[in-house]
């Protein structure tokens, strides 16, 4: 299972727009291979998203990449609305049982990053625990926050584990 962490420095003023663009990425509850999404803003920071995206696998993810990402990111006008954005991903040999109440559920996250390790926390809906992938190129900062999760940010697939 691949894990993708994206979090983006949103300006005060411009944070119901990064909101509503965020909301556009509903269509991923359609692709091969996507198991859910969440996020919302970071305890410490308040203008700092961060969105969990959980896929089966790394070629599932890329072919998402390569025909869909583009488009949806473009309609969403998403692209004007952080000043930067970071994208660390993680990977795990199976899906634990818990992802899906996780993704389902949880309506905070704690999540936190040590030693090029991911472990996500969602109270009662269990903890996620992965590894850097291969697929960063570069290393991945320490870093821990909880996840105020916006519900309009959650994107749970219509067909779990693929068309």
């Amino acid at each position: 299972m691949l894990i993708k962490s994206i979090r983006c420095q949103v300006e005060e003023q411009k944070k119901d727009l990064f909101s509503k663009g965020q909301t556009q990425w509903e269509p991923l509850c359609y692709e091969i291979g996507f198991l859910g999404q969440l996020g919302g803003w970071c305890e410490k920071d308040p203008n700092k998203a961060w969105i969990i995206a959980f896929w089966e696998n790394p070629s599932a993810y890329q072919q998402f990449m390569k025909e869909v990402h583009d488009r949806i990111f473009l309609d969403s006008g998403q692209g004007k609305t952080y000043s930067s954005i970071d994208v660390v991903f993680f990977e795990l040999e199976h899906q634990p049982q818990q992802m899906v109440s996780l993704v389902e559920k949880a309506d905070v996250l704690k999540a936190e990053v040590l030693d090029s390790t991911l472990r996500l926390s969602g109270g009662e809906e269990g903890i996620i625990i992965a590894n850097e992938s291969s697929i960063n190129g570069h290393p991945v900062p320490s870093l821990s926050d909880t996840i105020q999760v916006e519900e309009a940010w959650r994107v749970v697939p219509i067909f779990p584990g693929g068309k």
